[in-house]
C-alpha cells in the first residue's frame, strides 16, 4: 500500500510542539499544533487482509482532521507490521520512534503488538491498536501508554458463545491458534458455551506457523460436534479444504475476527456458505465505505474487499488528535494524559470537527465514533462496544447479520 503523508511537512526528527495556544474570539486557536503519528499495520503476513481497511481508516481520519482547520494538523508515516514469523514490527517501531512520532497506531495482531509494546510505551509514546483483542493487554504493565479501540475478547468470546447457543448447538469443538490471540478468545468462547449448558467435546490448539491441518481437523470432528469454532488468521484457507474432505457442513461453522474476510469470492477451493463470523465493532456504513473506496482509488490502491477495523482505525486517529488538542501539546505524554478524558467526559460529539469546536471553546468533548461509544477505562480498553455477526453466501461473499452491544463494566 502506498503511504500518504498528510498535513504539514515533517520538521526534523521530532514532533513540533506548540503549547499554550490562545484562542481567538471565534474559538479557533491562534496557533496550530503539528502532530506526527505512525502506523504499524499488516501489509504482509498472516493478517494482511486487515491492512488495507486499517490504513484507509487512518488516512481518511487524517484527511478529515486537516480539512477541519481546527487548530491541529496531523501527518502520518505508514510501516508494515508483518506477523510473528518475522521481526518486521520491531524494525518498524525502531524507525518510527527515531522519526519522532508521538503515537503509533497498531499492530493488528495481539501477538505482534506484544513484541513491540515495551519498545513503544517505555519511550513514552502512545500505542493505540484498532484491532488487538487479547485480554492480556487489560493488565499489561504499559505505564498507561497502551490503548485500543477494539474490545477485549472477553466481549467477543461472550457474544460468539451466546450466538452458538442461540442457534441451538450443544456439542461444540474448538480449533484455535496457540498464541495470545487464540488462547484468550478460546478461553472466553469456551466459558460462554459451558456457562450456557453446552459441552466442548474437543478443544485443540495448533501452531500458528502450521500449514497442514489434517490431524487437527480429524481430532476436532472426532466427537461429531454439531458446531465448530475456528480461531485463526489466514490458516483458514488450509483448514477449510480439510473440513470439506471430512464432509463438514459449513452451516455449523463459526469463525472470528482473525479469519473473517480471509475467504472471499476469489477463493475457489471451498464454498463456505452458511458459515458465521464475529467481528468486533459496527458494520461500516455505506457512506464510510464509499468514502474509503474513493480514498484508496485516489491513492492508486486496489478497492477494499473488507472493511474490518476501518472504523476503529479512523477513531484511533481522531482520538489522538483530540487528546493533543485538549492538551495543547503533542508529546506522547500530552496525548496519554488526555485520551481517557476525550472518550468519556463532557458533551457527546460524533465528528472530529464537532468535538474540536467544543475543546476550542473551552469545553470538554466526549467522542462517540464510527466504531461505537469507545469510553476508555483505566486500562485503555473500551468498556462498551459492539460485536457484529456476518454470514457467508454461495459466492463466498458475506452479508451483515446483526450487532450485539456489550458493556464490560457490567460483567
Amino acid at each position: 500500500m502506498k503511504s500518504v503523508i498528510s498535513g504539514l511537512a515533517i520538521l526534523g526528527a521530532t514532533a513540533l510542539i506548540l503549547s499554550g495556544c490562545a484562542s481567538t474570539s471565534s474559538g479557533t486557536p491562534s496557533k496550530t499544533l503539528s502532530l506526527k503519528i505512525g502506523t504499524i499495520l499488516p501489509q504482509t503476513g498472516s493478517l494482511a487482509v486487515l491492512g488495507p481497511p486499517e490504513f484507509a481508516g487512518v488516512d481518511l481520519a487524517v484527511k478529515d482532521i486537516n480539512a477541519a482547520k481546527a487548530g491541529i494538523t496531523i501527518s502520518v508515516e505508514h510501516k508494515d507490521s508483518g506477523d510473528t514469523t518475522t521481526n518486521i514490527a520491531t524494525q518498524s517501531a525502531t524507525a518510527e520512534l527515531a522519526d519522532g512520532v508521538s503515537a503509533i497506531i497498531g499492530a493488528a495482531s495481539s501477538s505482534v503488538s506484544l513484541t513491540m509494546i515495551d519498545q513503544i510505551t517505555k519511550a513514552k509514546v502512545v500505542q493505540i491498536s484498532p484491532a488487538n483483542t487479547s485480554p492480556t493487554f487489560s493488565t499489561y504493565a504499559d505505564g498507561g501508554y497502551y490503548f485500543r479501540t477494539a474490545p477485549s475478547d472477553v466481549l467477543q468470546g461472550r457474544v460468539l458463545g451466546q450466538k452458538i447457543l442461540k442457534d441451538g448447538h450443544t456439542n461444540v469443538s474448538i480449533l484455535y491458534q496457540n498464541d495470545s490471540y487464540g488462547q484468550g478468545l478460546d478461553t472466553n468462547v469456551k466459558k460462554a458455551l459451558e456457562d450456557g449448558g453446552a459441552s466442548v467435546g474437543q478443544n485443540v490448539a495448533f501452531d500458528p506457523a502450521a500449514t497442514s491441518f489434517a490431524s487437527e481437523v480429524t481430532t476436532v470432528l472426532s466427537t461429531k460436534p454439531d458446531a465448530l469454532v475456528v480461531i485463526s488468521f489466514d490458516q483458514i484457507k488450509a483448514i477449510a479444504p480439510e473440513l470439506k474432505k471430512n464432509g463438514f457442513d459449513f452451516n455449523n461453522f463459526y469463525g472470528t475476527d482473525g479469519n473473517y474476510g480471509v475467504i472471499d469470492p476469489s477463493y475457489k477451493d471451498v464454498i463456505i456458505a452458511g458459515a458465521q463470523f464475529t467481528n468486533p465493532g459496527v458494520n461500516a456504513s455505506n457512506d464510510l465505505k464509499s468514502r474509503l473506496q474513493a480514498l484508496v482509488k485516489a491513492q492508486g490502491n486496489k478497492p477494499l474487499t473488507v472493511f474490518a477495523y476501518a472504523p476503529e482505525s479512523y477513531d484511533a486517529t481522531v482520538l489522538l488528535a483530540l487528546a493533543a488538542l485538549q492538551a495543547k501539546g503533542t508529546t506522547g505524554a500530552d496525548i496519554q494524559k488526555h485520551l481517557i478524558s476525550v472518550s468519556e467526559d463532557g458533551t457527546k460529539c460524533t465528528t472530529f470537527k464537532e468535538c474540536a469546536a467544543l475543546i476550542n471553546a473551552g469545553k470538554k468533548a466526549n467522542y462517540d465514533g464510527l466504531s461505537g461509544p469507545i469510553t476508555f477505562d483505566k486500562n485503555g480498553d473500551p468498556s462498551q462496544a459492539y460485536v457484529s455477526i456476518y454470514k457467508y453466501n454461495s459466492t463466498n461473499g458475506n452479508d451483515y447479520e446483526t450487532a450485539q452491544f456489550g458493556d464490560l463494566t457490567k460483567g
